[in-house]
């Protein structure tokens, strides 16, 4: 079964270098996910359910803090660890 990660962050040169730093992890059976704000990286967190999950705390549409709350708060993603 493979790992996910997921990151989450509005600023495009964070993510990519985020992804640039982990994308050693692809060759051993790591999914990188990526979302540009809040609301999609907890629509992401839903569908994808990943095993870890690098959160932005100031974003637009939903800040870091708010997606924290809602994907501890649901008995499904309570597993996810996030940064």
């Amino acid at each position: 079964m493979s790992k996910k990660v997921l990151i989450v962050d509005d600023e495009v040169h964070i993510r990519a270098l985020l992804e640039r730093a982990l994308e050693d992890l692809e060759d051993e059976d790591v999914e990188i996910l990526l979302a540009e704000n809040g609301e999609e990286g907890l629509e992401l967190a839903l569908e994808e359910k990943p095993d870890l999950m690098f959160l932005d705390i100031m974003m637009p549409k939903m800040n870091g803090y708010e997606v924290c709350e809602k994907i501890k708060q649901n008995p499904e993603l309570q597993n996810i660890y996030i940064i």
